[in-house]
């Protein structure tokens, strides 16, 4: 659904994992819970982008936020914003999305999408709308088993991290594109970020195509043959577990993105 193809490959960084994984034992229904991470991205250390994600939870339910945007180099060829927001509820320890909006701001149709989850029904809404919904379009069934990819993002950080939980296949729908995110676990390091030193466990992420592409969206497979590195934090000391640097090989070079701020606030 986003344009850039590299863009879209990042937002699928952060939109991960999702549905099948347990959200961590310590988000009680009494408890109030807030995460807010910044990330910066350079290629051959220049900046090129910026995203800030964040979330609370109140009781049973949760709130996320995420803005991505270029910056530096890459702003000057292709400045572009998302701007994206998920609602919905904890059930038997696992997120399930009730409402997703998001807005790509490139400065020429400037799309805004959004979606509204039923118990048989996936609603879309878009405006302008989208000339096609892909060859084939995405199913119901393959609507409702995916969460959206804000959800996704936070289904990663309330849950707790282990080995196993980094081999397994994820399903992300965006509004048009169904697709899988398949995890490899390595081995498990200290990484520094500005915002993060310690012990993190590291993922290869390939992203699988399921439906709702068009011929032009995959003319490129090669972009999707290359696994992301993703480390996850594995802090003893926080019940969120966050994605705090991510390693991928473009055609122009290597992105690294790591986490510049994590901040996170827990009340009664």
């Amino acid at each position: 659904m986003i344009r850039s193809r590299y863009l879209a490959i990042f937002f699928v960084l952060l939109a991960f994992p999702a549905q099948g994984q347990d959200v961590a034992t310590a988000i009680h229904s009494d408890q109030e819970r807030s995460v807010d991470i910044t990330y910066g991205g350079r290629v051959f250390g220049i900046p090129v982008m910026k995203a800030n994600i964040s979330a609370d939870f109140v009781g049973e339910n949760y709130a996320a936020r995420a803005d991505f945007r270029t910056s530096g180099l890459l702003s000057i060829f292709s400045k572009i914003q998302v701007i994206a927001s998920a609602s919905g509820q904890v059930k038997n320890q696992k997120l399930q999305t009730k409402e997703y909006w998001h807005k790509e701001l490139d400065g020429r149709k400037n799309r805004e999408l959004s979606m509204s989850y039923g118990d048989e029904l996936v609603t879309i809404r878009v405006d302008p709308p989208l000339y096609s919904m892909g060859d084939p379009p995405a199913s119901m069934q393959q609507r409702l088993e995916a969460l959206d990819p804000v959800s996704a993002i936070l289904a990663l950080a309330v849950t707790n991290v282990t080995d196993q939980q980094c081999n397994s296949t994820i399903k992300v729908f965006d509004g048009k594109q169904r697709y899988d995110l398949r995890m490899q676990a390595g081995e498990v390091k200290t990484i520094r970020t500005r915002a993060y030193k310690g012990k993190a466990l590291r993922c290869q992420v390939w992203y699988v195509p399921v439906a709702g592409f068009d011929a032009d969206d995959l003319a490129n497979p090669e972009d999707y043959q290359k696994p992301v590195i993703m480390w996850l934090s594995k802090s003893k000391d926080s019940e969120f577990q966050i994605p705090v640097r991510f390693e991928a090989k473009l055609s122009f070079g290597t992105a690294v993105i790591e986490a510049r701020k994590i901040e996170i606030k827990s009340a009664r």
